[in-house]
């Protein structure tokens, strides 16, 4: 995707990554007279003195300043937060989704404002803006960094030291709009959005790699059975699991019923999958809809509290929820895969066996990885505390679900990895007819795998190595988990 065209009602989760990713940016000339004709409905019937009246508001009394001093205030006392600066992606992000709000053509302000954030995005001058301490309702902290920048006021990193951000004069409108809204919410779900799916999708692989080592009972991906469940998800994971393993001389019906971590995967799966469809809907809802506060149409003005994140941060939380148990279930799999008495294969996929080590540790991390994602995963939209001298009295914390929903999936995707190189090892000893027997690893029948689960092999041996003596086992694990977010296997098998 080279470049993304913003018109207020149609950017897309996807076309948010590829902005955070470096992809170009402008207007679409229809948005920019929408923009136009908002603006001047606003300057015919709107409170030129916006702010002052929301200082009295919010504070008592009269603001002291004269205009421009205090649009400056206004943006500069906003400036807050703590920790470490976003990641220049999730800061691309931001700055795209709140362009793209102000593009809906409802909040009052000129095109000049979305073409100053574009010109930032183009020019590589990004804000400083500190990941913790936004709450997700009205004047967002994260978004006033954003428009101290915008303003000319300060506060940039520079990827080119001879650009100059010069001062942009706005009214005190525009200067609300650039930072009353959940953009941060919106703009770090839809990255989480798009990881996700590619979590998912791997996660699919790496559990149709991990049915031909357990020899599961095809069975359990009967199309007739995933339909009378009723749930669409069931039914597509189902039906991709079946395309990996079709041809298998492992997966076959008739063999013994699975623990539930093999035979409930398309039930699991596929409601992570049907969860996953909500989020990724609700989240572009939110992209494209008027997130700020007053509102501007033909026929009057309207005060209402469209800046509160809770829909996003509803469904970020729901994100992690199901991410948490697609990772628990891949977790459960590398314990079998492992576990000898299980498997019918050496003890941690290795020859040896006492001697080495082999996955042991593997398994070890995965277990460490699900529980912090566990604690990762409780949910940020329940835990509202009152701002701004309770006026400000229910806030989202949508910026905590959302941030926390990127971090669970980072920490998942090293799961799936994980599961990947288990599931590839233990494929090597059926390739070869090898199992252990009475305590001893004997030459047996040797079976063939799916197609699809054969490319799915391929590509982790296309990074690891098979594993005969123990060796250090980061490098390997590092290697499949940077293959997993750079979606290597969720490309891998049908759509």
């Amino acid at each position: 995707m080279t470049e993304v065209v913003l018109d207020g009602q149609s950017l897309s989760t996807a076309q948010v990554a590829a902005v955070a990713d470096g992809a170009s940016v402008r207007l679409a000339p229809e948005a920019a007279e929408r923009m136009r004709a908002n603006a001047a409905v606003w300057a015919r019937d709107g409170d030129p003195h916006l702010l002052r009246s929301k200082w009295s508001w919010l504070i008592g009394g009269d603001a002291p300043e004269s205009h421009q001093a205090l649009v400056t205030r206004f943006v500069v006392d906003h400036c807050a937060g703590v920790g470490e600066p976003l990641p220049v992606p999730q800061l691309r992000a931001l700055m795209v989704v709140r362009a793209n709000v102000l593009a809906a053509g409802m909040s009052g302000v000129r095109p000049v404002l979305v073409e100053r954030l574009l010109w930032m995005l183009r020019e590589g001058v990004h804000p400083v803006v500190p990941s913790h301490g936004a709450v997700g309702a009205a004047g967002s902290a994260a978004l006033a960094h954003v428009a101290r920048v915008a303003l000319g006021l300060g506060g940039a990193r520079l990827d080119q030291e001879s650009v100059i951000v010069e001062p942009l004069v706005v009214n005190e409108k525009e200067a609300l709009s650039l930072i009353n809204g959940s953009s941060l919410t919106t703009a770090l779900g839809a990255l989480a959005v798009e990881r996700g799916q590619a979590l998912l999708r791997s996660a699919e692989a790496a559990c149709a790699l991990s049915m031909e080592v357990i020899r599961a009972d095809r069975r359990c991906l009967d199309a007739r059975a995933a339909a009378a469940r009723r749930h669409p998800g069931i039914g597509y994971v189902a039906g991709r699991l079946r395309a990996f393993t079709e041809g298998s001389e492992l997966v076959l019906e008739g063999n013994e019923p699975d623990a539930f971590c093999v035979r409930c995967a398309p039930t699991v799966l596929g409601a992570a999958h049907d969860a996953l469809a909500w989020v990724t809907r609700t989240v572009e809802q939110e992209l494209n809809a008027a997130g700020d506060n007053p509102l501007v149409f033909d026929d009057g003005i309207v005060e209402a509290g469209h800046f509160h994140g809770a829909p996003v941060a509803l469904a970020v939380d729901t994100l992690k929820a199901a991410l948490v148990q697609v990772g628990s279930i891949a977790e459960r799999r590398v314990f079998r895969l492992t576990y000898g008495q299980l498997s019918g294969l050496p003890s941690f996929l290795v020859p040896g066996t006492g001697a080495n080590s082999g996955l042991m540790l593997a398994q070890y991390t995965a277990a460490s990885l699900v529980a912090e994602a566990r604690g990762r995963a409780v949910p940020g939209s329940v835990d509202s505390i009152p701002t701004v001298q309770h006026h400000e009295d229910h806030v989202s914390m949508g910026p905590v679900a959302a941030r926390t929903a990127l971090e669970v999936v980072d920490l998942l995707a090293d799961v799936v990895a994980i599961e990947l190189l288990a599931g590839a090892q233990g494929l090597d000893f059926r390739l070869a007819g090898e199992a252990v027997v009475d305590g001893e690893l004997v030459p047996v029948a040797s079976k063939q795998a799916g197609s699809g689960s054969k490319a799915v092999y391929d590509e982790v041996r296309r990074h690891v190595e098979r594993w005969l003596d123990d060796r250090v086992l980061h490098p390997d694990l590092a290697a499949l988990g940077a293959a997993v977010r750079a979606g290597r296997f969720a490309s891998l098998g049908p759509a």
